[in-house]
């Protein structure tokens, strides 16, 4: 259900485009300022240039990869690009997921690269939490991209879908705190009025379509190892069910589209 041609397109297209370049030029110049920022710090340098690297290299990540896929993907529709396409003889859904497949390729690399650069900068050696960072972070770039491919595909403009990714993200991030404060109001409330139940159930269907990105890619596991229940297990499954979701979701509306 895979056509490497398409695969090898996408491939190509982030090339072209000098989204790899872009972002290596991008990591050197973060991690430059974390060694410099952590050379600066009077106590625990290393741990300082590791925290600092891996969160701004994870917001890198981020916002290329889905910037990218959204302007790709607006630019294909604009041009005909997708239409032509869909009338050769590959089906819509396969044309999706080879492009899924291909956007996914590129979100591995980009953290195969980031990880790579936390683990030398940060001093990583014999740390078991980096492991674990490193494969929610690839999970994390994973469910980005994906995202950015179906907001880009059901939204017409460019602008709108990578604001909605990046409020997808936000979210995904704050979906523990979201969860901490319906439980502490179920706490601290005597009574519940029909507004409230409302407003509680409209929260917990939220987050439990946003993945916990709250739970991914912590920078304590880099310092002090996974301390936590979080574990590969659950990484994997949050890269895989809301992946799946995403995609299933771009899926529904190619196929019932009418161009």
């Amino acid at each position: 259900m895979i056509s490497s041609a398409l695969v090898g397109y996408i491939l190509k297209a982030a090339i072209r485009d000098r989204l790899l370049i872009s972002m290596l030029i991008l990591i050197i110049l973060s991690v430059s300022l974390s060694v410099f920022f952590g050379s600066a710090a009077i106590y625990e340098k290393a741990h300082f240039t590791a925290v600092f690297s891996a969160s701004t290299l994870r917001i890198i990540n981020v916002i290329a990869l889905s910037l990218f896929t959204v302007f790709f993907i607006r630019r294909s529709f604009e041009s005909r690009d997708i239409e032509y396409m869909l009338t050769r003889p590959i089906g819509r859904i396969k044309f999706l997921l080879s492009y899924a497949f291909g956007f996914s390729i590129i979100a591995i690399f980009a953290s195969v690269l980031t990880a790579a650069c936390v683990y030398f900068v940060g001093n990583q050696a014999g740390n078991d939490g980096f492991w674990l960072w490193a494969l929610s972070i690839m999970m994390e770039n994973i469910i980005m991209i994906n995202a950015a491919l179906f907001f880009s595909m059901i939204l017409t403009s460019a602008a709108t879908a990578a604001f909605t990714v990046f409020g997808y993200y936000v979210l995904s991030r704050m979906s523990g705190q979201v969860l901490g404060i319906i439980d502490s109001g179920k706490a601290l409330m005597s009574e519940k009025t029909e507004t409230t139940t409302i407003m509680e159930l409209t929260m917990q269907l939220v987050s439990f379509l946003m993945p916990r990105g709250d739970l991914l890619g912590q920078s304590s596991w880099l310092l002090y190892g996974v301390q936590e229940t979080v574990g590969y297990g659950f990484v994997i499954a949050q890269g895989l069910i809301y992946t799946s979701i995403l995609i299933i979701a771009a899926l529904i509306d190619l196929v019932t589209r009418k161009f």
